[in-house]
């Protein structure tokens, strides 16, 4: 399966260089896009770890309905993401405790720092938004939670990256404003799929 994920790592590179391919919205771009996690779900299949291939599928289904145009397919996308943050908080839950009391603290201060401005950024769609930052900070604490093992420093990069690259994304969409393009767009695709992979590589490892 190591094939799949160099495909995935390929299609992403390009994905990121050649962003929007076949023209902003179109449909070649939303599929292109969401077959990089696609391929990661796939490859882990043989493994077994079938919580981890539905995390990781319910982020490829983001991936494409984000990219699709109209509130009611973002939402959807949101939604998608959100049910895959629970699956990696319950896959960091099974794994050994080690409570770190200051850096989860840190991060749900960051958490209400975040939603306050997106609280009037969001607009109609601010409780979707603050329901997913309450959902993505648990999965990020979730992940301060575990006990130190082989694989902690790669899972924990994981979440991280994906608190950032969400973090840039929710900045662009609801936050930045004017005409000049948002200086931190071109870190949102790779913090992204940077941490899917390193969540996918991961738990896939780890032992409960």
């Amino acid at each position: 399966m190591v094939y799949l994920r160099i495909a995935s790592a390929l299609i992403a590179l390009i994905y990121w260089i050649a962003e929007p391919i076949g023209g902003d919205g179109s449909l070649v771009n939303s599929l292109i896009k969401a077959s990089c996690v696609t391929l990661l779900a796939v490859s882990v299949v043989p493994s077994g770890r079938l919580m981890l291939v539905a995390a990781l599928a319910l982020g490829a289904a983001g991936d494409y309905l984000l990219s699709r145009p109209g509130d009611i397919l973002f939402m959807a996308g949101m939604g998608a993401f959100a049910v895959a943050h629970i699956l990696y908080v319950v896959l960091f839950l099974s794994l050994p405790t080690r409570m770190r009391i200051v850096p989860m603290v840190a991060l749900v201060a960051y958490g209400v720092l975040m939603a306050v401005p997106m609280w009037e950024g969001a607009g109609a769609l601010r409780v979707p938004v603050m329901a997913y930052i309450v959902v993505i900070i648990a999965m990020g604490l979730a992940a301060l939670s575990r006990a130190r093992s082989e694989q902690f420093r790669v899972l924990l990069a994981g979440a991280g990256l994906f608190i950032l690259s969400d973090t840039l994304l929710a900045t662009r969409l609801f936050l930045w404003e004017g005409e000049a393009a948002f200086p931190g767009a071109f870190l949102i695709w790779p913090t992204y799929w940077c941490a899917q992979f390193a969540l996918m590589w991961g738990f896939e490892r780890s032992r409960a």
